[in-house]
C-alpha cells in the first residue's frame, strides 16, 4: 500500500496534523510502517479525496507515485510534484492563493535545498509575483541561486539584472 509521511499529507491535504491523528485514531485513516527516516506514513488511499479537496487535482498513479518518490526525497521528484502543484495553483487568479500554492512552495524548497535549479527558478517567479519588496528580494535571491547551479534561463535573466544595476542606461 503506497503512503506518504504526516509531514507530505499535512501539506497535500491542508489539514492539521492533529487533525490527521485524530482521524487515524478513528480508523478513518490508515497509519502504515514508519520509513526509514523514523516518519510516521499514512497510506495513501485515505488521503485521495482531501489532497483532491486541497489542489484542485485528480492525481493520476503516475502522479501518486512521483508524490511517493518526492516524499522519500528521491530528487527530481519534489520539483516535479512543485510544479504540478504551482502550475495548478496559478489557474486560481483571485486572492489569496489556494492551499495548492502553499503545497508547490513545500514541495519546490525541498528540490531547492537538494540544489535543484528548476525548483529555484520556479520559487523564484513565485516570489517575485508577491509584487511586495521581500518578495523580490527573495526572487532575485533564487534567481542567482539557479544562475549559478547553471539554470540556463536564471542566468540570462541574471544578466539582464546586472546590465540594468550595474550599466547606466544610455
Amino acid at each position: 500500500m503506497d503512503s506518504i509521511s504526516l509531514d507530505a499529507a499535512e501539506v497535500m491535504t491542508g489539514i492539521s496534523r492533529r487533525t490527521l491523528w485524530r482521524r487515524v485514531a478513528e480508523g478513518v485513516l490508515v497509519s502504515t510502517e514508519k520509513d526509514a527516516r523514523g516518519r510516521t506514513m499514512l497510506a495513501l488511499e485515505g488521503l485521495l479525496e482531501p489532497m483532491q479537496d486541497c489542489t484542485g487535482l485528480v492525481f493520476s498513479a503516475q502522479d501518486l507515485a512521483v508524490l511517493c518518490q518526492a516524499d522519500a526525497g528521491n530528487d527530481p521528484a519534489p520539483a516535479a510534484v512543485g510544479a504540478l502543484l504551482y502550475a495548478a495553483s496559478a489557474a486560481f487568479k483571485p486572492p489569496p492563493p489556494p492551499p495548492s500554492h502553499a503545497a508547490a512552495l513545500y514541495w519546490l524548497r525541498l528540490a531547492a535545498e537538494q540544489g535543484n535549479c528548476d525548483a529555484m527558478h520556479w520559487l523564484s517567479t513565485a516570489a517575485a509575483q508577491t509584487h511586495t519588496e521581500k518578495g523580490n528580494h527573495e526572487a532575485l535571491m533564487w534567481l542567482a541561486k539557479a544562475a549559478a547551479h547553471g539554470h540556463k534561463i536564471a542566468q540570462a535573466q541574471m544578466g539582464e539584472v546586472l546590465d540594468h544595476c550595474v550599466r547606466p542606461a544610455p
